[in-house]
């Protein structure tokens, strides 16, 4: 299962900037999927909707897996709906704020800045620690990383942009992977056995639901009440549901055997 959420504004000028949805795709190793998605303000039923999608692939929170960006909200919704689940940080957002880092040690500001041993032992230490996690060694990856934020705080490196720069990614970094530190494995196994690291998966699922027609990109406004009921719809349109939800309320309807493109 992937967990992530993105923001939609809010109609009222009154309320918060924007509101939070939800979105959860749950895959069968056959390859079926359930798409859920919802207003959490607003959604009574948020947890037994998840767990509902859960059980229609005959799965358990048992050796189920749940990955996310880390973002501690969505990881503590887990917690609460699927507590026995195993939660999994996705390497497509850990590698990015890895990237982000190793730009700005390797930038040519850098080495400009930077005495040429520094700047050489600053950048191999960057591309250690991702390797490290990479092969899943989390713990000496975090002591890499707070060696190397000793090492950017020294007083010969004070009051250079680069290394103040370095020093704030790398804490911020730290802060992520120490939040994360049960949810970090071996990511380099994973992926020579064929099984899946990153949340491109999910991310996809959140721009088909939200984008499509809540066009976040355009800055529509939206009230949570009228969000969550949309969202309902696009479920089951992406899903492939919405025809089997309108021949049991409509029993007429399933003598209609004319193949319809029905946008939500």
């Amino acid at each position: 299962m992937d967990l992530d959420g993105d923001y939609v504004r809010h109609c009222d000028s009154d309320e918060a900037h924007s509101f939070e949805i939800i979105a959860r795709r749950v895959m069968a190793d056959d390859g079926s999927q359930r798409s859920v998605g919802f207003v959490r303000t607003v959604d009574q039923h948020s947890r037994t909707r998840v767990q509902q999608a859960v059980a229609e692939h005959g799965k358990t929170a048992d050796g189920l897996l749940v990955f996310t960006d880390g973002d501690s909200r969505l990881r503590d919704l887990q917690l609460s709906v699927l507590p026995r689940a195993t939660h999994v940080l996705d390497w497509y957002h850990l590698t990015r704020r890895l990237t982000v880092l190793s730009n700005v040690v390797c930038s040519k500001q850098a080495a400009e800045q930077l005495p040429s041993r520094e700047h050489a032992r600053i950048s191999n230490w960057v591309d250690s620690i991702k390797w490290r996690l990479w092969h899943g060694r989390p713990v000496t990856a975090i002591a890499r990383l707070e060696s190397l934020l000793t090492r950017l705080a020294r007083p010969s490196l004070a009051g250079k942009a680069v290394a103040t720069r370095a020093h704030k990614l790398a804490a911020g970094l730290l802060q992520y992977l120490k939040n994360n530190a049960e949810s970090l494995p071996d990511y380099g196994r994973r992926y020579r056995t064929g099984e899946r690291i990153p949340t491109a998966f999910v991310e996809s699922a959140v721009n088909q639901i939200i984008d499509k027609r809540m066009s976040k990109s355009q800055q529509m406004r939206w009230s949570p009440q009228s969000e969550h009921i949309l969202l309902q719809v696009r479920i089951r349109v992406i899903d492939d549901r919405l025809r089997q939800d309108l021949e049991r309320w409509y029993p007429g309807f399933a003598a209609n055997d004319a193949t319809l493109r029905i946008t939500a």
